[in-house]
């Protein structure tokens, strides 16, 4: 088992020997070290002391490595080359272009091309942030954040009560509408928009309240509030199901999407006219969270919804 020693060299030590054994000569090490030729001679003496080893032969023009003295240069060149890694990397940590971001992000967010967009060009600016990507619902989002398991969020700010603002921030970068889902052959899929008072007799698929109360509540609020309740059968807790319902012709879906893409072949999303129904997207994290890398990320992020807007 190797001998522990206690000893009390620097870095200093170990960059002056590196110096002179790659040099061979303490002269010109000096001038490359800008350090006076006597210190740096005591400096190798006081080493080589420590050491009880002498690491370079003197010769009458310059020195040579000793046996010793080459095997110390081999073990102090990556000892060095290890200690500039460590400095890089907590420089660049601290500077935020090194990391690991935990993103919540939900299937409805994904849907989103701003938010997929911005998601890459981060990768591409700051390769060396790992973006770790969790696919996860609203409510979940805001656990984990507030238990410290994510460290930022993306979702309606409907699911972002009082309360969760006294521990969480927050910022908009973007919209949703509230739209009609109906399959490929029926009698909307065509039309620009619709009214409330056209889908009062179609069979209507929408949120369910368990998981999103709060998005759940403004949706119904504004519904009534159209003077033209629809008649919901079925509630769903994803989009996805929604989609997948509506794609077998189950009914039509009031859904929060990204704008009027075709989420599935024969699907079809129509804006509903007097609805009057957004959300905004909000990117969530926790307040006073210190992490360079995520203040990198919120403010490209933020950056890009305001030149968006």
């Amino acid at each position: 088992m190797p001998r522990k020693y206690e000893l009390h060299m620097e870095l200093r030590h170990l960059r002056y020997f590196r110096a002179i054994g790659r040099e061979e000569h303490f002269g010109r090490a000096a001038v490359a070290l800008r350090v006076a030729q006597p210190a740096l001679t005591r400096q190798i003496r006081d080493l080589e002391t420590e050491l009880g080893v002498e690491l370079f032969e003197r010769l009458p023009r310059g020195v040579r490595l000793s046996s010793a003295g080459r095997a110390f240069l081999d073990e102090v060149e990556e000892i060095l080359k290890q200690v500039d890694r460590a400095v890089d990397r907590a420089r660049r940590m601290g500077s935020g272009h090194l990391g690991t971001i935990r993103v919540g992000l939900s299937e409805i967010m994904a849907a989103y091309d701003f938010i997929s967009r911005g998601l890459f060009d981060f990768r591409e600016n700051e390769p060396s942030v790992v973006l770790d990507l969790r696919s996860t619902g609203s409510l979940a989002q805001i656990a984990a954040l507030k238990d410290g398991t994510l460290d930022v969020g993306i979702v309606y700010d409907a699911h972002i009560d009082d309360r969760d603002r006294e521990t969480l921030d927050c910022a908009p970068i973007g919209t949703g509408e509230t739209m009609l889902a109906v399959h490929e052959s029926h009698r909307f899929a065509n039309r620009n928009s619709v009214m409330m008072a056209e889908i009062a007799n179609e069979p209507v698929l929408g949120p369910a309240r368990i998981l999103a109360p709060g998005y759940y509540d403004r949706v119904m609020a504004a519904c009534i509030a159209s003077g033209s309740a629809p008649r919901f059968v079925q509630e769903c807790t994803t989009n996805s199901i929604l989609f997948s319902l509506v794609s077998v012709g189950m009914g039509v879906g009031i859904v929060t999407t990204a704008g009027p893409h075709s989420p599935s072949h024969n699907i079809r999303l129509v804006p509903i006219a007097d609805l009057g129904l957004k959300f905004r997207v909000m990117l969530v994290w926790r307040a006073r969270d210190g992490s360079a890398a995520l203040r990198r990320f919120l403010d490209m992020m933020i950056q890009r919804a305001a030149q968006a807007a």
